[in-house]
């Protein structure tokens, strides 16, 4: 017998088995994973995707009409008539609600509920995605070489082109905290060293598993408090997802924003802007 075959026949033999036990580990590895988890991880992977086309889709709004959309409304949640999906009112200028829900029949995204309205990937009424736009007035008052008045420039049509890009950018708009307000139903800024960004031209949130209420910390609640202190505040939270005994709460919210430069530079280059 030839000893260098037999030690090639040996060695390919290790490596087949090598092989074989790596697979059989990642096999193990999967199954001890409860089917329950697999699911919610893949309902938060899908929820990310739908938010990310949402995100685009209202810059692709603004880049053709020159505004972002107001947000669709019902009378549950937010004290207004039922626009079954479609921005309220229709056309624009002072929204009847800043914070309400994402305009599903205007964008023309999907899924939705049975009324329109824009759902994430748990697919129940309670998972209705909610959307911010910031409102804001742009006036002379204390900004120099800014006009007058411009009110709701953000959702009235060349309202932006009359406010200007550099006024805008001298308000505070929709802000997003990594934790909570110290009074979360009348914020007026995040806690020292948590903000994430002052100047969101709009928000949009999933409420995750825990919809519609969510969980009784205040991170959550700071994503809600629209909707239970009809004061539409303009403050969010947004972190990794933590579990019922971390010190604010649980927290499965996933919120995205685009930035006010991403959304200017789109429009500028649309031909919207300046």
């Amino acid at each position: 017998m030839n000893p260098g075959k037999f030690n090639q026949s040996v060695g390919f033999s290790l490596i087949e088995i090598a092989v074989v036990l790596l697979i059989i580990s990642v096999l193990v590895s999967i199954a001890a994973i409860p089917i329950s988890t697999q699911l919610e991880q893949q309902r938060v992977v899908e929820t990310n995707k739908q938010l990310d086309l949402i995100k685009e889709a209202l810059i692709g709004y603004a880049l053709a009409n020159g505004r972002l959309p107001c947000p669709a409304t019902d009378g549950i949640n937010y004290g207004a008539a039922n626009s079954n999906g479609g921005e309220s009112p229709v056309g624009g200028g002072t929204c009847t609600v800043k914070l309400g829900y994402v305009p599903a029949a205007t964008l023309g995204v999907s899924p939705v509920d049975s009324s329109g309205f824009a759902i994430d990937a748990w697919g129940i009424t309670q998972n209705r995605i909610i959307y911010g736009v910031a409102d804001t007035i742009v006036n002379s008052t204390g900004t120099a070489g800014c006009p007058l008045v411009s009110s709701h420039p953000l959702t009235t049509a060349g309202g932006m082109q009359l406010a200007t890009m550099d006024c805008i950018a001298s308000k505070t708009l929709i802000t997003v905290c990594s934790s909570a307000p110290a009074v979360a139903a009348f914020s007026t800024s995040c806690p020292a060293g948590t903000t994430l960004t002052s100047s969101a031209p709009f928000v949009l949130v999933s409420l995750g598993k825990n919809a519609p209420s969510g969980s009784t910390g205040a991170d959550e609640a700071q994503n809600i408090d629209g909707k239970l202190y009809s004061q539409q505040d303009q403050f969010f939270v947004s972190h990794t997802p933590v579990a019922a005994g971390a010190a604010n709460g649980e927290f499965d919210d996933i919120v995205v924003w685009p930035s006010l430069n991403t959304l200017f530079a789109r429009m500028v280059q649309a031909g919207k802007l300046p």
